[in-house]
């Protein structure tokens, strides 16, 4: 019935393993495998192209950063130093401002202080000078009526002063 000789069952491989090709074979034609694969190499090839400039352009800016980062402290030096003279010279002229204004202030509450003392004098001096002409006016009342005669002689002095005067 069924022969299972060495001969036989490799005889059946082999021809089984040809069909087995064979249809592989076809079927990869008719899938256009060849030309698939040769599509997917290629596509590879230009990922492997892309992520080469990629990297390169990458290495590129690593380096334009790396020289920035190196320059970074000198220019953080430079900013630094520009910005302590821009406070020294603002500070400067604050000071010279506010000196200029401290003085300008005192030189007002001097004229503030000179205006006041001048006003005050001259008030002083009207008050005792009303105040004078008060005591003298009661003097001389008193002095004319406790003596007649004394009023009579100023009388005679101020027409004898009138007469002098050259008209």
């Amino acid at each position: 019935m069924f022969d299972f000789s060495f001969a036989n069952i490799l005889h059946s491989n082999v021809i089984n393993f040809a069909i087995m090709i064979a249809l592989f074979a076809f079927i990869a034609y008719k899938l256009n495998v060849m030309q698939k694969i040769e599509d997917m190499r290629a596509s590879i090839q230009k990922n492997v192209e892309d992520s080469d400039s990629i990297k390169e352009k990458a290495e590129k800016e690593l380096e334009a950063v790396t020289q920035s980062l190196g320059n970074i402290e000198a220019q953080t030096s430079q900013i630094v130093q520009k910005a302590e003279e821009t406070v020294k010279t603002i500070e400067q002229k604050a000071k010279q401002e506010l000196d200029k204004s401290v003085a300008l202030i005192k030189n007002n509450v001097q004229k503030q202080v000179d205006s006041e003392q001048k006003q005050i004098q001259g008030e002083l001096l009207k008050n005792v000078s009303s105040s004078s002409v008060e005591i003298a006016q009661r003097q001389i009342k008193t002095a004319l009526d406790k003596d007649k005669e004394l009023h009579r002689k100023y009388i005679e002095d101020f027409i004898n002063s009138i007469d002098k005067i050259d008209v």
